[in-house]
């Protein structure tokens, strides 16, 4: 789904606010009975859909920021300028409802919700589509509609449940469904994405929500929820249609020649240079001082020295995620700076500013399958083999190792639920450091609040911190939702 799919996402955007189509339509009249008439239309609708996942209150940038520089894996601080109010919030845990960040990732990804809704009823009662094509555009809708709720109601617990467009002002005011009724419909979209959707797509199309990425985050739906018996299950199918595979070397699973290949399952897609939607991460990462490929960065998210040391000698996996700088070679970070650790993992060496970048942000990709697999399977059948194995092929390829072979790295067996699921935390943290993974595992496992004591015993991580608060402005807005506990 790269440039030809880029320009009809431009196209769209541009026909929702006003600019005139060539069958002749007046500027400003799109309205769902002039626009849903062809199969292009509907594609382009679905379109849409995905590129409401590039915002920088999404996957650009803030959902990063949520999951990485509210853990224990960034920090703020240190000698660094901490003037943005709502990372440093966030970082020492000091957010409220009125907390923007918040607001701006619940508004847009409702935003999202609501074209994916607009997509999956106007499509289907199209006339001029095939209801095979039908289905697999309103899979596509679906799944972003699920990924969306799912992220929902794991930071903010129960949310308003909207399955149709919003298409007047009136009646806007709706309660919080509980998590069950959140999560039936996560499970029921990517249930019908596994059902719909096709196993692949030509290179033209490349990037599109697959039968397979229904699958695994339905495997990570379950696994969130403790059912390890569905997990299990759901896994194994991904396995088992022969498509994906780790790439011998960690490396290769971040060059930006490897996008959409081997071991990813569902990735949002980026593309660097002028008209187009490209990636901010390389210049957000970077820091000001390092002006290598001719500009600086903004440092954003720095990695703590817990995370840094956190990596055993050999892991080759440190230096693709992490870089530190020296105060005397160059480029040189500044002396006041105390520990110059910053994300390495995103890099796009012909970007052409700071917020340029062809770099694609991973969802979900062949080894959190491994892990969601070896996790779910050892959580139900304690010193399972089968799950011992699949995690030792993430492990192997960390250090350079034959996937197949055994090795002096393998984890042993005999270790009890707990410790295994413990070493599982660890080893996702190192495998998909800053890839949108920490907070949502650190949820999931109850680990919060002792992962953020062991970095920094400074901060005060309260039972409600594990949730959001809903955002103030929602509350203003809303008077039948009801505040999370503890805000």
């Amino acid at each position: 789904m790269r440039s030809a799919v880029y320009f009809i996402i431009i196209f769209f955007t541009l026909a929702a606010v006003g600019c005139a189509r060539l069958d002749g339509v007046p500027e400003g009249t799109y309205t769902t009975d002039n626009f849903y008439k062809t199969e292009a239309d509907a594609v382009s609708a679905v379109n849409a859909v995905y590129s409401g996942l590039t915002s920088s209150y999404l996957y650009n940038q803030f959902m990063e920021v949520i999951q990485s520089q509210g853990t224990d894996d960034c920090e703020w601080g240190f000698g660094r300028n901490t003037s943005n109010t709502d990372k440093t919030a966030l970082d020492k845990f000091n957010f409220d409802a009125g907390t923007n960040l918040f607001y701006q990732f619940w508004s847009t990804s409702y935003q999202v919700i609501n074209r994916a809704n607009a997509a999956v009823e106007n499509i289907g009662a199209m006339t001029a589509v095939g209801t095979e094509k039908k289905k697999r555009m309103q899979g596509e809708a679906r799944f972003v509609r699920g990924l969306m709720y799912f992220n929902l109601v794991r930071l903010f617990g129960g949310v308003p449940l909207l399955l149709q467009p919003t298409t007047s002002l009136d009646n806007l005011a709706i309660k919080r469904s509980s998590a069950e009724e959140i999560y039936a419909q996560i499970i029921a979209d990517f249930r019908f994405g596994e059902e719909n959707l096709p196993e692949t797509y030509d290179a033209v199309n490349a990037g599109r929500a697959t039968s397979g990425a229904a699958m695994a985050m339905l495997v990570k739906t379950y696994l969130t929820r403790k059912e390890y018996t569905k997990a299990v299950e759901e896994a194994r199918k991904v396995m088992a249609l022969g498509r994906y595979s780790l790439w011998p070397s960690y490396q290769d699973v971040f060059l930006i020649a490897n996008e959409n290949k081997t071991e990813s399952i569902f990735e949002v897609q980026f593309l660097s240079g002028s008209g187009n939607i490209p990636s901010s991460y390389a210049g957000f990462y970077r820091p000001s001082f390092d002006k290598r490929p001719g500009f600086g960065g903004n440092g954003d998210n720095p990695v703590t020295k817990n995370h840094y040391d956190a990596y055993t000698e050999g892991d080759l996996r440190k230096d693709v995620n992490v870089i530190k700088y020296s105060y005397t070679t160059d480029p040189k970070a500044p002396a006041t700076i105390k520990n110059p650790y910053y994300v390495a993992k995103f890099k796009d060496p012909a970007a052409l500013n700071v917020n340029d970048g062809g770099n694609n942000y991973y969802i979900v990709r062949y080894a959190d399958v491994l892990l969601m697999f070896a996790e779910a399977l050892y959580m139900s059948s304690p010193g399972s083999a089968e799950a011992l194995e699949a995690f030792n092929q993430v492990r192997r390829r960390a250090y350079g190792l034959p996937l197949n072979a055994p090795s002096a790295r393998d984890l042993a067996g005999g270790l009890s639920a707990a410790a295994f699921q413990d070493s599982v935390l660890k080893e996702r943290r190192l495998e998909f450091a800053f890839e949108g993974q920490r907070r949502f595992d650190l949820l999931r496992t109850g680990k919060l609040k002792q992962a953020m004591n062991a970095q920094d015993p400074t901060i005060t991580v309260r039972e409600s911190d594990t949730l959001f608060p809903i955002p103030s402005q929602e509350m203003d807005t809303n008077p039948l939702l009801e505040q999370n506990l503890g805000y």
